[in-house]
């Protein structure tokens, strides 16, 4: 008894832990969509817009970015299936990233909108 007391006690913590990680990671997107529009001083009456239009984006990258390539059935295979799914993944950020260049267009200039790529390089440890 007290062993299937403990697991239901165990399951009911572990999926708190699940469900808390999909909120506290829109949170932060939301935190970040509002510290970028404070560091590109976007005005009060495009403010809501752009935060809004900035977390779609980000919601959107890291979709793309959690995708997860096939494993390979040895090390060769597994190596070339990461190439091949960096690749697309590259592809799939660099077409997400011109169109919701024509987004941001509409609410910012070319000017802030170089300078949100600019400052997401810098934030973005290179490998």
């Amino acid at each position: 008894m007290k062993r299937i007391v403990t697991l239901i006690v165990f399951t009911f913590f572990l999926s708190i832990g699940t469900y808390a990680q999909p909120q506290n990671q829109q949170k932060m997107i939301h935190m970040a969509a509002v510290r970028v529009a404070r560091q590109l001083e976007i005005g009060d009456s495009d403010r809501d817009a752009f935060i809004a239009l900035y977390q779609n984006y980000k919601k959107e990258c890291g979709r793309i970015m959690k995708a997860q390539p096939a494993a390979g059935k040895d090390a060769e295979a597994s190596a070339e299936q990461k190439i091949l799914s960096d690749f697309d993944k590259s592809e799939k950020i660099l077409a997400l990233r011109k169109q919701y260049y024509y987004k941001f267009r509409e609410i910012v200039s070319p000017t802030l909108i170089q300078k949100m790529y600019d400052m997401e390089r810098a934030a973005v440890p290179s490998r």
